[in-house]
C-alpha cells in the first residue's frame, strides 16, 4: 500500500482526474441502489415488519386491483391468520388554510383506517393515535406525520389542537413517511369520517389496499391459502360483485401494489443508465493509468529481469487502482448521504395543485454498503487490469529497440479500445437523452381533437368555501359565470369536473346487444364547454337551459363511442342504461374524439354528461381569453376573490397543465439528461487524457515529421484523421445500440420510430465534432513544440 500511495503522489493529477470521475459515477450507482432498495424491498418502518403484509384483488381484467369496504370487513373479521387488518385507500386529499402569519398552508391527507397504526405496531412520537371512540362518521380527528409537524412550527402541545378542520390527536415517529412512499400522507386522518355512509355498504365501490399483520408462527403461504378460500366465499354469496375476483397476499413495502411494476421498469432504466455512466468511469480511469503505466514499463521490466514473477507486478498495479477506487467509493459514499439527507424531504409545486411535500427517506442499508464495496471490487478490476497486464509483459526487444518512446501498437489498441468503449456508451446514453426530448416535444405537438389556444382554468371547491348545500351551489355557480365572463376579454366560460388530459372517471352502463363494454369513461360539463374549448360538434346539440335536473337524464358521446355501439346508424336519440343505480340517458349530440385522459391514449367511447342534471361541488372554471391567457391569470384570481373565494392555487393556463399531463414525461427526461450531461463530461475527460498522451508519446515521431517539412496542419490533419475513426468506431455502436433500445422502448415512447433520424443524426455529428475539438485542443501543444526538443527530450 505505501507503494500504491507513492505512485498515486507521483501520477498527482491521474489521481486526481481518476477519483472525481469514479466519485461521481459511484455517488449515482448508490442513490440509484438506494431508490430501488428503499422503494421495492425495504418494507415500511415499523417493528417486525417482516410480519406485515399487503392484500389486493386480482380479476380476470385486473391484475391488481382495489377491495371494497364490505369485503374488507369480511375479510377482517372472518380470517384466522392475522392479528388484525388495517385499510387506506390509494388516493390523497388537500387540505388548505393560511397560517397566523397569512402564509398559504397546505398539506396532504390519507384517509387510514382506525387500527392502521395498530397493525403497523408503531408508537407516537407526541399524543395519541386513533383508538375505538375515533371509528364514528363525524369524527375529525387526525393524525400528524414527524415530517409536516417540524414543517409546521415543531409544537410539543399540538395534540389536541385544531388545524384545517380537523383536532390533532398525535404525532407519529420521525422514521414514518405516510402511509405510502412518497408524498407524505402530513395528515392521516380517520377512514369513516373521509367518506359518505353510502360508499361503506357498496361492493361495486372499490378504493382500498389492505395491510395485514401474521400471527406469530402463521407462514405467507398458509394466510394466502385463507385469502383464497374466503374469496371463494364472497365470490359465491356474492356473485355479481365478486365472481372470479381472488385475495392476493404480498409482502409489504412502501409503494401501493398497483404502483410496483411501473417503479420496477423505472428504477431498472435508472440502475442501467447509472451502471453506464460508471463504465465510461472506468474507461476513463483505465486509460489514463494505462498512459501511465508506459512511463514504468522500463522499471517493469527490470524487474522481470531479475526474477520478480510477473504476478507480483500485477498486484502492485491492482493496489493501486484499488486505492484509487476505495477512495472514491468512500467519497461517492458521502456524496450520496449528503444528496440523500437534503433531498429527504422537498416541496414541488404542480400547476392546479399548488405545492406538495415529498419525503423520499432514502435507505442505506447493509444492501446498499455491500454494493458499494462490490461496485469498489468491480471498478479497481475494470480500471486497474488492463494497465497492470500491458505494463507487466514488456518484450525486451521492443525496450532496447526504443518502442517505449515512439508508441507501440499493442498499447493503440488497448487505448483505443478504451476510447470506442467511453465514446460508444456516452453516444447511446446521449440517444436516451435526445429520444426523452423528443418524445416530450412530440405529446406537446399532438392532435389533441380540440383548440388548446388560450386557455385559462382554476379549480373551484365549493364545499371546502362553506356551500355545503347543492341549491347554494348551483346558485353560486351561476354567479360564478357571469362574473368571470363579465373580465374584458373573457370569450367564454364553462365548467367541469376534470380538465382535458387531467382525467376522468368510469360511468357504468349496459351497453347494446353485441358490445361487450360495461363501463365507459366520462365527465361532467355544462353547456358552453364544447364551445370554450374548441370541440366540434358533428352531429345534434350541446347541453342547454332544457336539461333540468329533474328532467329526462342526457348525454354528448363522442364519434368514437357512437360508431362502436351503433355502427352504421345514427346515435342521436338512442337510449342507454348508465350510472349506479341504472337511468336512462338519451344521446342529444356527438362530439369529434379527442384526448381525456392521456396524450397518447388509444381512441376509446366516452360520454358527457350534463352538470345541471349531475351536481359536483368540485369543478373546474375553464376560459378562452382574446390574447395570451397569462395576462388573464391575476385579473380572474382577483375576481374570485371578490366572491368570496381563497384561491389558494392561482389560475393556470394550458401550458401549465399541460406540463401537469406530462409530469412522468418531463421527470424521465430530466434524469436522463443529466446522467447524459454527466457521461458526456467523463467521456470528454477521458478523450482529452488519451488524445494527450497519445499524441504526447509520439512526440519524438512528430518532432521528425516537422524536421522533415511536414507543416503543423498536416499533422492536425493527420491526428485529427486518427481521431476520426477510433471515434466513429464508436459513434457507430452508440448508434447501433440506440436503435437497438428505441425498437425495445418503442411502446413507452409516443410517435418514435425505430429509426429516429432527428435523435441519431444530433447526436452523431455532435459526438464526432466534440472528439475532433478534443483532438485539436490536446495536440495543439505538441504540434508547435520545437523538432530538435522533441527529439533530443522524447
Amino acid at each position: 500500500m505505501p507503494r500504491a500511495l507513492r505512485a498515486a503522489r507521483r501520477y498527482w493529477k491521474i489521481t486526481a482526474i481518476s477519483v472525481f470521475s469514479l466519485s461521481i459515477a459511484m455517488a449515482l450507482g448508490i442513490i440509484a441502489l438506494s431508490i430501488s432498495n428503499t422503494v421495492l424491498l425495504l418494507p415500511p418502518a415499523a417493528p417486525a415488519a417482516d410480519r406485515l403484509a399487503m392484500i389486493y384483488l386480482r380479476s380476470p381484467d385486473q391484475a391488481i386491483g382495489e377491495i371494497s369496504y364490505p369485503d374488507y370487513q369480511y375479510l377482517r373479521e372472518h380470517n384466522h391468520v392475522f392479528t388484525d387488518i388495517a385499510a387506506a385507500p390509494n388516493s390523497v386529499g388537500l387540505n388548505d388554510n393560511f397560517d397566523s402569519q397569512g402564509r398559504e398552508v397546505k398539506v396532504v391527507a390519507r384517509p387510514v383506517s382506525e387500527n392502521y397504526f395498530a397493525v403497523m405496531g408503531i408508537r407516537p412520537y407526541l399524543g395519541r393515535f386513533f383508538s375505538p371512540g375515533d371509528d364514528r362518521h363525524d369524527s375529525l380527528a387526525a393524525v400528524m406525520t414527524w415530517s409536516c409537524w417540524k414543517r409546521l412550527g415543531s409544537d410539543v402541545h399540538i395534540a389536541g389542537k385544531t388545524l384545517f378542520g380537523r383536532t390533532i390527536v398525535g404525532v407519529t415517529p420521525p422514521e414514518f413517511t405516510g402511509a405510502f412512499y412518497g408524498v407524505n400522507g402530513d395528515l392521516l386522518t380517520n377512514l369513516y369520517g373521509d367518506y359518505d355512509r353510502a360508499w361503506f355498504t357498496q361492493r361495486e365501490t372499490r378504493r382500498l389496499f389492505l395491510t395485514a399483520r401474521l400471527k406469530p408462527g402463521v407462514t405467507r403461504e398458509q394466510a394466502q391459502a385463507e385469502m383464497t378460500a374466503l374469496s371463494g366465499q364472497l365470490a359465491s354469496a356474492y356473485p355479481n360483485e365478486d365472481k372470479g375476483r381472488s385475495a392476493v397476499l404480498t409482502r409489504a413495502t412502501l409503494l401501493p401494489p398497483d404502483a410496483i411494476p411501473d417503479m420496477i421498469w423505472a428504477t431498472s432504466v435508472l440502475m442501467g443508465l447509472v451502471l453506464l455512466v460508471l463504465l465510461i468511469a472506468c474507461a476513463n480511469v483505465a486509460n489514463l493509468l494505462l498512459a501511465a503505466a508506459v512511463g514504468r514499463r522500463q522499471a517493469a521490466a527490470i524487474k522481470l529481469a531479475i526474477g520478480a514473477p510477473r504476478g507480483r507486478l500485477i498486484r502492485e498495479f491492482l493496489a493501486e487502482s484499488l486505492l484509487l477506487c476505495a477512495v472514491s467509493g468512500a467519497l461517492g459514499y458521502a456524496i450520496a448521504a449528503a444528496v440523500a439527507a437534503r433531498f429527504a424531504d422537498f416541496t414541488v409545486v404542480f400547476p392546479m395543485w399548488g405545492a406538495f411535500s415529498f419525503g423520499v427517506n432514502l435507505k442505506f442499508s447493509g444492501a446498499v454498503l455491500g454494493f458499494t464495496l462490490a461496485l469498489i471490487g468491480i471498478a479497481s478490476l475494470a480500471t486497474g487490469l488492463p494497465p497492470a497486464l500491458y505494463a507487466s509483459s514488456p518484450a525486451l526487444a521492443q525496450m532496447m529497440g526504443g518502442e517505449l518512446a515512439v508508441g507501440g501498437t499493442r498499447k493503440s489498441v488497448w487505448r483505443n479500445a478504451l476510447v470506442i468503449v467511453q465514446v460508444a456508451i456516452c453516444t447511446f446514453v446521449l440517444v436516451g437523452m435526445g429520444l426523452g426530448q423528443r418524445n416530450l416535444y412530440n405529446l406537446r405537438h399532438a392532435n389533441l381533437g380540440f383548440s388548446a389556444r388560450n386557455l385559462i382554468a382554476v379549480n373551484v371547491f365549493l364545499r371546502a368555501e362553506g356551500y355545503d348545500t347543492e341549491a347554494r351551489g348551483r346558485e353560486f355557480y351561476d354567479t360564478l359565470r357571469r362574473t368571470v365572463s363579465g373580465l374584458p376579454g373573457v370569450q367564454s366560460v364553462t365548467l367541469a369536473s376534470e380538465l382535458p388530459l387531467l382525467g376522468s372517471s368510469a360511468i357504468p352502463l349496459q351497453a347494446p346487444a353485441g358490445v361487450k363494454i360495461t363501463a365507459v369513461n366520462h365527465i361532467v360539463v355544462d353547456g358552453a364547454y364544447f364551445a370554450t374549448i374548441g370541440l366540434p360538434l358533428l352531429a345534434g346539440r350541446a347541453f342547454d337551459n332544457s336539461d333540468r335536473q329533474d328532467g329526462p337524464a342526457v348525454t354528448v358521446i363522442n364519434r368514437k363511442m357512437a360508431e362502436t355501439f351503433w355502427p352504421g346508424q345514427s346515435a342521436l336519440g338512442k337510449t342507454l342504461m348508465a350510472d349506479k343505480p341504472a337511468r336512462p340517458f338519451t344521446v342529444v349530440g356527438i362530439a369529434a374524439d379527442s384526448k381525456y385522459d392521456d396524450i397518447d391514449e388509444p381512441l376509446a367511447p366516452f360520454m358527457y354528461c350534463a352538470l345541471s342534471q349531475n351536481y359536483s361541488a368540485q369543478v373546474d372554471l375553464l376560459a378562452r381569453t382574446s390574447g395570451h391567457p397569462k395576462l388573464w391569470v391575476a385579473p380572474l384570481a382577483q375576481s374570485l376573490r371578490g366572491l368570496g373565494l381563497k384561491v389558494m392555487v392561482d389560475p393556470v393556463t394550458f401550458d401549465g397543465w399541460m406540463n401537469l399531463a406530462t409530469f412522468g414525461e418531463r421527470v424521465a427526461a430530466i434524469g436522463v439528461a443529466i446522467l447524459s450531461g454527466l457521461a458526456l463530461l467523463l467521456a470528454t475527460i477521458g478523450l482529452l487524457g488519451a488524445i494527450s498522451y497519445s499524441v504526447g508519446e509520439r512526440k519524438k515521431e512528430l518532432g521528425i515529421r516537422v524536421a522533415l517539412g511536414a507543416r503543423p496542419g498536416q499533422l492536425l490533419s493527420m491526428v485529427l484523421r486518427q481521431t476520426a475513426i477510433v471515434t466513429g468506431a464508436g459513434i457507430l455502436i452508440g448508434i447501433l445500440l440506440g436503435i437497438a433500445a428505441t425498437m425495445v422502448l418503442q411502446s413507452q415512447l409516443y410517435r418514435i420510430g425505430a429509426m429516429e433520424w432527428t435523435v441519431l443524426l444530433p447526436v452523431a455529428s455532435g459526438m464526432l465534432a466534440l472528439s475532433l475539438l478534443v483532438a485539436c485542443f490536446s495536440a495543439r501543444p505538441w504540434l508547435l513544440i520545437d523538432p530538435m526538443d522533441a527529439v533530443r527530450h522524447a
